[in-house]
C-alpha cells in the first residue's frame, strides 16, 4: 500500500516537468514606443513559421509588454497592441486563429528603483507561448555541407559584371513570406540593384536558382501556399524572373530554376540558422562578354 501511493505521488510529480517540455517561449523585440512589428520582428517569426516551431493545432498564448517609460495606461494599450499585431501576422501566414488561446497586454514591467531614461529594451516585446504536441528529440549538429568552389559572396551587386560564367552568388536580402511566392517589399531594393547591373552589362546572362528548407532532400519541392503547386523553389526563382522581365530586362538573358532541397548548404537542419541558409536565392552566371 505504502509503495503504491509512492509511486502515484512519483508519477503526479513527474507530469507537470514532461508537460514543461512541450513548451516554448518566443520572445520578439520592438522599437521604442512602437507597436507595429519591425523588419528583424517579421522576419524571427517567418524562421518560427517555416522550422515549425510554432504550427497549426498547438495552444498558443501571445502576451504583449512595454517598459516603464510613458503612462500606466499607455503602456497597457501599447502591449496590447503589440500582441494584436503579432497574431494578426501570424494568422496572415497560416497559423489557425482558433489555436490562439490567448492575446493580451501587461502593460508595463514594473522595474522598482530605475532611473534609466532610455528604459529597458528588453521589455519592449511579446511573448509568443506555444505547447506543442510532440517534442523532436534533439539530433547532433552536423558540420556545414560546402556545394562548389564556385560559389561567390558579393557584398555589392554591381560586383557581378566580374564574375566569369559559372560563378554563384547569393542573392542577400530577398525575402517571402512562408510557403509563398510573392517577393516581400523589404526585396525590392535588391531586386532593383539586380535589375541595373542587369541593364547596364546587357552582355550578362543568368540563371535565377530558387531553393528552400525544411522538406526532405527526396520531395520534388516544398508545396506553394498561393496556388498550391508543389513547386515553390521554382515559383520564387520564377517570380524575381518575373520581376525583372517586366522592369524591361529581355527574357532571352534570363532564365529561372528551383530546386527544392536537393542542394542544401546545410544538409540537416537542426537551428533557425541552418534553415535561413539553406532557404535562399542564388544567381548563377551563364554569360558574362
Amino acid at each position: 500500500m505504502y509503495r503504491s501511493v509512492l509511486v502515484i505521488l512519483f508519477s503526479l510529480f513527474l507530469q507537470p516537468v514532461f508537460a514543461q517540455r512541450a513548451r516554448d517561449t518566443f520572445k520578439l523585440f520592438f522599437d521604442l514606443g512602437v507597436p507595429k512589428l519591425n523588419r528583424t520582428t517579421e522576419k524571427k517569426i517567418d524562421l518560427l513559421i517555416y522550422n515549425d516551431k510554432i504550427i497549426s493545432g498547438s495552444t498558443i498564448m501571445i502576451i504583449g509588454y512595454a517598459d516603464y517609460l510613458g503612462t500606466e495606461s499607455r503602456n497597457k494599450t501599447l502591449s496590447m497592441k503589440r500582441a494584436e499585431n503579432v497574431k494578426d501576422y501570424l494568422v496572415k501566414y497560416g497559423i489557425n486563429g482558433n489555436d490562439i488561446k490567448l492575446c493580451e497586454g501587461k502593460g508595463e514591467i514594473d522595474r522598482i528603483g530605475a532611473t534609466d531614461k532610455g528604459g529597458m529594451p528588453t521589455d519592449r516585446r511579446v511573448d509568443i507561448v506555444v505547447n506543442n504536441r510532440t517534442k523532436k528529440k534533439p539530433v547532433e549538429k552536423p558540420k556545414p555541407v560546402k556545394l562548389s568552389n564556385q560559389k561567390v559572396v558579393v557584398n555589392n551587386i554591381d560586383e557581378i559584371k566580374s564574375l566569369k560564367p559559372g560563378s554563384i552568388f547569393l542573392l542577400r536580402n530577398v525575402y517571402f513570406p512562408p510557403d509563398r511566392h510573392i517577393i516581400k517589399n523589404e526585396s525590392r531594393e535588391t531586386l532593383e540593384k539586380l535589375y541595373i547591373s542587369l541593364r547596364d552589362n546587357p552582355g550578362l546572362k543568368i540563371s535565377i536558382e530558387g531553393h528552400v528548407c525544411c522538406i526532405s532532400p527526396d520531395a520534388p519541392d516544398a508545396q506553394d501556399g498561393d496556388n498550391g503547386e508543389i513547386a515553390l523553389s521554382v515559383n520564387r526563382a520564377k517570380a524575381i524572373y518575373n520581376y525583372l522581365v517586366g522592369k524591361g530586362i529581355d527574357a532571352s538573358r534570363l532564365k529561372y530554376e528551383g530546386f527544392g532541397k536537393r542542394r542544401p548548404v546545410v544538409k540537416m537542419e537542426m537551428t533557425d540558422e541552418d534553415a535561413e541558409r539553406n532557404r535562399r536565392v542564388e544567381i548563377r552566371i551563364l554569360e558574362n562578354k
